[in-house]
């Protein structure tokens, strides 16, 4: 049974590696993710339904430019939504009998990454290498549907002797941190008791199983503008306000920033783009950036001093400024130790090494979720499931070892198995 599941993992993940695509691009990755959840009998639930507000969308025209790319999908639902951007899918196996919820959160995008060519990169050798130019699962988040994708098939066959309720949650562009957000936004979570997350790859050795992780940094991701005013850089240089002086300044003062006794923080100015040739004087400038914090408190003063040298550059140059959020995630380094000790018992029936806790100093927005099951009483663990890696993750040679698949599979059905027939020991007891 195992040899079974382990080749429909792999040839799932392969197939989704195939066709990987972007935060609120993840068209057709979000089609058949529905397609399998209704072929398996689960109610399914996509679009706006499961949608509030989306930060950091991609332009119209990269939008409409991305249909393209799926336009000859067939199907027998409703896309208009999906086509929007309004990607992700939670499907619902519903009981019908008294028993815990539990969410199962699983990340579907890929990232902007063009894939490695290379006879030694696997997925180009063996012919599943993303067909999509300029995205590619470069971290595994593949893997991650595949696993719920499973999960899902398999838990619906047992649907008899479970109680309560699964919600498999297939999240859009968690990648820049925009996704989760919007999702619990919309009510996802409600009456939630559980849920569960991980990821494959990060700190965790090949058969290894690490139960919670915390130490997630709180973070924002700003889009930056100036506008200035052009002007012929010869004859009449003084007319102009030049925005890429003022876009320089901002990115150079803004990594003097992290200063702070209490707690790590991070500041990084990831892009600058300004001016349209080299004799005028820049009018437009763009940065994008991010910070990080150990806690909220520390992003939130972080933040702070950020704004502050974003409106003292504009003032220095004489030009105006915009500055949207494009993407957030609060910190997480809640410990139930005594939640995380039962998992890892649990977990060590199987046949792969337990480890208990470790720090991620990442940030993901999963800690959205996690602080909304708490706050209502629930409880929450992130697992990371080790494996040996080709490469980084976000690298184009990124690849893992798909034996971490069964690994990630066992780990999540030992847990909702274990809840899930927890109400029928009491009805016999």
């Amino acid at each position: 049974m195992d040899g079974q599941i382990y080749e429909e993992l792999v040839d799932l993940r392969r197939e989704f590696h195939k066709c990987a695509e972007v935060g609120w691009l993840e068209y057709e990755t979000t089609i058949k993710i529905i397609h399998y959840l209704k072929l398996y009998g689960l109610e399914v639930i996509y679009g706006k339904h499961i949608h509030s507000e989306r930060m950091g969308l991609p332009s119209e025209r990269i939008m409409q430019e991305h249909i393209k790319n799926v336009s000859n999908l067939r199907v027998d639902f409703d896309i208009e939504e999906i086509l929007k951007g309004y990607t992700g899918a939670v499907g619902i196996l519903d009981t019908k009998k008294p028993g815990p919820i539990i969410a199962l959160r699983f990340d579907i995008d890929g990232n902007a990454v063009d894939e490695d060519k290379k006879e030694e990169h696997r997925p180009y050798k063996e012919k599943f290498i993303s067909k999509n130019k300029g995205m590619m699962h470069a971290c595994g988040h593949d893997g991650h549907i595949a696993i719920g994708l499973s999960l899902a098939k398999n838990l619906s066959k047992q649907r008899k002797k479970l109680f309560g309720k699964i919600l498999f949650i297939f999240q859009p562009a968690e990648e820049g941190v925009r996704g989760a957000k919007s999702l619990i936004g919309a009510g996802i979570l409600k009456d939630v008791n559980y849920i569960l997350s991980g990821h494959i790859g990060f700190m965790g050795k090949k058969n290894q199983v690490i139960c919670g992780v915390d130490g997630f940094l709180a973070t924002s991701k700003l889009d930056i503008y100036y506008y200035g005013k052009a002007s012929h850089a010869g004859a009449y240089p003084e007319q102009g306000k030049n925005a890429l002086l003022a876009g320089a300044n901002c990115a150079i003062n803004l990594h003097t920033l992290c200063q702070f006794s209490q707690g790590m923080s991070r500041i990084n100015v990831g892009v600058l783009n300004a001016g349209t040739g080299r004799n005028v004087v820049p009018s437009y400038a763009k940065l994008e950036i991010e910070t990080r914090g150990e806690t909220q408190e520390i992003n939130n003063q972080l933040l702070k001093r950020v704004y502050e040298v974003i409106e003292g550059s504009g003032k220095l140059y004489d030009v105006s400024y915009e500055v949207r959020l494009v993407g957030s995630a609060p910190a997480y380094n809640c410990k139930d130790e005594e939640f995380i000790s039962f998992i890892e018992n649990l977990l060590k029936e199987c046949d792969f090494e337990v480890i208990n806790g470790a720090t991620m100093r990442a940030s993901e927005d999963i800690t959205y979720m996690f602080h909304e099951v708490e706050k209502n009483k629930g409880k929450a663990i992130y697992m990371v499931f080790g494996t040996s890696l080709s490469a980084p993750h976000h690298h184009s040679s990124f690849d893992f070892d798909e034996d971490v698949l069964l690994n990630a599979y066992m780990s999540y059905m030992k847990i909702i198995r274990y809840f899930m027939h927890q109400q029928d020991n009491i009805e016999k007891g």
